[in-house]
């Protein structure tokens, strides 16, 4: 089961990151804040697959629409290789802190 703990700066996820979860965190990203900055923590995810990578483009589209800065820390070493065999670890927006 995935988990979405909310913070006013951070959103950190906990749990599987799967095709069975995605429909649900799909719903959140209309919670996304509008004109403001947002890091999304994947520190405590255990499993991923490519629904995974969809939904970090999801909630990029969704963060577009509200001039939210969204940006991306801690993932998972087997989500960093499925951002790399699909070659879009450029278009993922990373946290430098």
């Amino acid at each position: 089961m995935a988990e979405i703990q909310k913070t006013e700066k951070s959103w950190n996820l906990s749990g599987d990151l799967t095709v069975s979860y995605a429909p649900a965190l799909i719903s959140e990203s209309r919670h996304l804040p509008s004109d403001s900055k947002l890091v999304i923590n994947f520190a405590d995810v255990t499993h991923v697959d490519t629904a995974t990578i969809s939904l970090i483009f999801e909630w990029l589209r969704h963060a577009q629409k509200k001039k939210c800065d969204l940006r991306f820390t801690r993932f998972p070493k087997n989500l960093l290789s499925l951002i790399t065999l699909y070659g879009v670890d450029e278009l993922i927006p990373k946290n430098t802190r």
